[in-house]
């Protein structure tokens, strides 16, 4: 599926039942309202016919929790190429004993995961590279090799640098104790170093990829772009303009135009009003 999916093409996004709702108790100061809980919620694409895209197989499990950046990439994956899928949204504060064995066994304890049968899949790159070679023929990763290959450096790139940057350096020290360091002084240093960092990456986007490009890898848009923005979405939380890297602005608002973006993405949009609302207050 390497043609841009933009919500102007007519298609309506499949709704999930909860979708309103982060499941994440660490951000739960600044969203008491939304009660954290663990539910599964099975989607399937209406256009499912045997032997296609996999559907003679069981529904992949997705454990997920919303808000996380890398969790809502593969989500969206798995929506635009109508890969059957369960999501199990996991609550980490309730415990280990709460958790579902196949977190619990799993080393790092992270999510997302996937498990496919016998296979069980972690990280969010090497969940969309098993997805892709299992069910899509790399749809989404570009026509040819050359642009498949850079959409996964780029993911790659994504997930370690540009979110430990994004999210680890600058944005969840301000919001999640899990990633607040408890010397104060230390703290800040941490969040100055990210948003330089936050900077510079921004700066690389504008002149090294969108400076002559529609999309990072070219003028169709790929896995790459909808990974990045994903976690570039993580600076809204604290209210930060892109208007110093236009053509980041501009890109980015393409990238959310894609059709299933608002469903993936909707815990997101809530939490953003909850912040909002709360800054009023404050």
């Amino acid at each position: 599926m390497d043609e841009e999916n933009s919500k102007e093409n007519g298609e309506t996004p499949h709704s999930d039942t909860d979708d309103e709702e982060p499941i994440d108790r660490e951000a739960a100061h600044f969203a008491s309202k939304f009660a954290s809980r663990r539910h599964s919620a099975m989607v399937f694409s209406s256009s499912m016919k045997a032997g296609h895209n996999g559907f003679h197989r069981r529904p992949v499990e997705l454990y997920l929790v919303r808000i996380y950046p890398a969790c809502r990439a593969v989500w969206f994956y798995m929506l635009q190429h109508n890969i059957p899928h369960i999501l199990v949204d996991i609550d980490f504060s309730q415990g280990e004993s709460q958790l579902p064995d196949v977190v619990r066994k799993q080393p790092h304890r992270e999510v997302p995961i996937i498990v496919d049968g016998d296979f069980v899949v972690f990280d969010g790159p090497a969940i969309l590279t098993y997805l892709a070679t299992t069910y899509t023929h790399h749809a989404g990763y570009g026509i040819t090799m050359q642009t498949r290959m850079l959409s996964e450096s780029i993911v790659s790139w994504a997930n370690s640098e540009l979110h430990r940057a994004v999210g680890f350096n600058y944005i969840y020290p301000q919001f999640l104790d899990k990633y607040t360091l408890p010397d104060e002084r230390a703290n800040e240093a941490l969040i100055e170093h990210g948003l330089k960092q936050l900077s510079h990456h921004l700066e690389l986007l504008e002149k090294k990829y969108l400076e002559k490009s529609t999309f990072l890898t070219g003028n169709r848009i790929t896995i790459a772009d909808t990974y990045v923005a994903t976690i570039l979405l993580q600076t809204e939380w604290l209210g930060t303009k892109l208007s110093m890297w236009p053509h980041v602005e501009k890109w980015l608002s393409r990238v959310k135009n894609q059709v299933f973006w608002d469903v993936v993405h909707s815990s997101h949009t809530v939490f953003l009003r909850e912040l909002e609302s709360r800054a009023l207050f404050d």
